[in-house]
C-alpha cells in the first residue's frame, strides 16, 4: 500500500463516520517543517501497516501557511499526495467537534505546541500517548509510549528506526509502492545537508537501511532519479542531486511578502519567570541572509510587518535567526535578530537579552555584507526595537537557541 492509498482510505473512513473511538492523531511540530510533516506521515502510515488502526497525520498550521512551505509541497506532489489529502490544524478542529476521546502522538516535538492543543489538554478534552523526539527532554507526558526522545539530527529517521523494531518480517519496508522511504530519506538530507553536518547514531541507522530498501527497488530509485535530474547509475550522485532538488524548493522565496518569510518556519512559546511574569516569544528560522533580507525588503515593510505579527501573535519578542552558505566562499553563517515593542514592560531584559545569550551564541557586530547597519535601520518604525548580531556558534540552530532563550527569560 502506498501513502496516498493510505490517505484515501483515511479520508473515505472519516467521511463516513467508520473510525472508532477514540479519534487518533499524530502530529509534528509548529514549524511543519519537512521532518516534522514526514515525521507525522510516516508514523500514521507505518501504524496502519502493522494492525491496519487509522491515526490521522496533523500538519501543525492552518491550510493556508501550506503553501509557504514549497519543498514539502512539491516533494508530496511529487508522490501523488496533494493538499486535499492532508490534515491540518482547522481539520483537527472540525473532526473533534463531537464530544469524543482524543488520542494524540507528538513527533519532532515533546511538548503541546499551539493554542488549539493547549486548550484541549487543559479542558481534559486529549491525552498524549505517544512521543518521538530529538530536541530537549522538557520532562512531561512521563507515561507516554513510545517515549523516546534523544539528540539526532532528524526526527523522522527516529521514527523509522522505531517501527523498523516493530516489525519481525521486513518486508513491508520492501513493497515496490513503498514510497514513504524516499520521503523518510529527503527529510532526512535536508536536516542532515545530504549527510555532512549534525549526523547522528539514529540518522546513520535510518540512512543504511534507506539505502538497502532503495537498492532493490528499481520503481523507487527511478522515482528518485526522475525527481533529482540524475542517472541512477551512481547512489553518491543521485542522492546529491536529490537534496539539491529539495533544498532549492525550500529556499524559494519568491513572491513572498515578509510577513510570508517571518510563518515559512515558525514556533512559538510562553516563557513564565520566577515571579509569574509571562512572556510569549516567536521564533522564526529563515534561510536567507539579513543582508538579502533588508536588500528586498523596505524598512517600511518590515517595521509594518513587526507591528501586524507582533498583534497578530500577542508576541513580547520575536526571535529572527538566520542560516545560508556565502556564494563567495562557501562559508557557513548564522546571524540572530531580535524585535520587540519598547514599551514592553520587560524592556530591561529584552535589550540585555544579547550579552545575556553570548556565551551560547558568541554574538558580535560583524555582520555580513551590512557594515553600516544604522542606515538600514534608521527607518524602523518609533518604539520599536530591533536587534541583529552575527552568530560566531554556528551549531546552535532553533533547537538549541530555544533553551538558551528560555532559561534567561525565566531566571532574570
Amino acid at each position: 500500500m502506498s501513502v496516498r492509498s493510505y490517505l484515501v482510505t483515511l479520508k473515505k473512513q472519516l467521511e463516513t463516520n467508520s473510525i472508532k473511538s477514540p479519534l487518533r492523531f499524530v502530529t509534528g511540530n509548529q514549524s511543519a517543517d519537512l521532518d516534522s510533516v514526514i515525521s507525522a506521515i510516516s508514523f500514521a502510515y507505518f501504524n496502519y501497516k502493522k494492525d491496519e488502526s487509522l491515526l490521522i497525520p496533523l500538519i501543525n498550521i492552518s491550510r493556508t501557511d501550506f503553501k509557504l512551505r514549497r519543498d514539502i509541497v512539491t516533494l508530496l506532489d511529487s508522490y501523488s499526495i496533494t493538499e486535499d489529502s492532508l490534515y491540518f490544524i482547522e481539520d483537527f478542529k472540525r473532526i473533534t467537534a463531537s464530544d469524543v476521546p482524543i488520542e494524540l502522538t507528538l513527533v519532532d516535538h515533546c511538548n503541546i505546541q499551539g493554542d488549539v492543543f493547549t486548550d484541549y489538554l487543559s479542558k481534559g478534552k486529549l491525552d498524549i500517548v505517544g512521543i518521538i523526539d530529538h530536541h530537549q527532554d522538557e520532562s512531561v507526558f512521563l507515561n507516554a509510549n513510545p517515549r523516546i526522545i534523544h539528540s539526532n539530527g532528524s526526527c523522522s529517521a527516529l521514527v523509522f528506526n522505531y517501527w523498523y523494531d516493530q516489525f519481525s518480517n521486513k518486508d513491508i519496508f520492501y513493497e515496490k509502492d513503498n514510497e514513504i522511504v524516499p520521503l523518510l530519506l529527503g527529510s532526512l538530507l535536508i536536516d542532515t545537508s545530504n549527510m555532512s553536518q549534525k549526523v547522528e547514531e539514529g540518522d546513520v541507522i535510518a540512512f543504511k537501511e534507506y539505502q538497502n530498501i532503495l537498492q532493490k527497488n528499481e520503481i523507487l530509485l527511478k522515482g528518485l532519479g526522475n525527481y533529482a535530474c540524475q542517472s541512477t547509475d551512481n547512489i553518491e550522485k543521485l542522492l546529491k542531486g536529490y537534496y539539491k532538488q529539495i533544498k532549492v524548493a525550500k529556499k524559494d522565496m519568491k513572491g513572498f511578502k515578509f510577513y510570508d518569510i517571518l510563518k515559512k518556519d515558525y514556533k512559538q512559546f510562553k516563557f513564565t519567570s520566577r515571579c509569574n511574569v509571562s512572556t510569549v516569544v516567536g521564533f522564526s528560522s529563515i534561510g536567507k541572509s539579513f543582508y538579502w533580507l533588508l536588500s528586498n525588503y523596505s524598512m517600511q515593510e518590515i517595521s509594518e510587518t513587526f507591528n501586524e505579527i507582533m498583534k497578530d501573535f500577542n508576541l513580547d519578542l520575536l526571535i529572527m535567526t538566520t542560516s545560508y552558505t556565502r556564494q563567495e566562499n562557501d562559508q557557513y553563517t548564522r546571524e540572530f535578530s531580535y524585535a520587540f515593542n519598547s514599551s514592553n514592560p520587560r524592556k530591561d531584559i529584552l535589550l540585555q537579552l544579547a550579552n545575556l545569550a553570548n556565551d551560547e551564541l558568541k554574538l558580535d557586530s560583524d555582520i555580513y555584507k551590512l557594515e553600516n547597519l544604522n542606515s538600514y535601520l534608521a527607518d524602523l518604525g518609533k518604539g520599536q526595537t530591533f536587534k541583529i548580531y552575527n552568530q560566531n556558534n554556528t551549531a546552535a540552530s532553533r533547537k538549541q537557541i530555544v533553551p538558551v532563550i528560555k532559561d534567561i527569560l525565566e531566571n532574570n
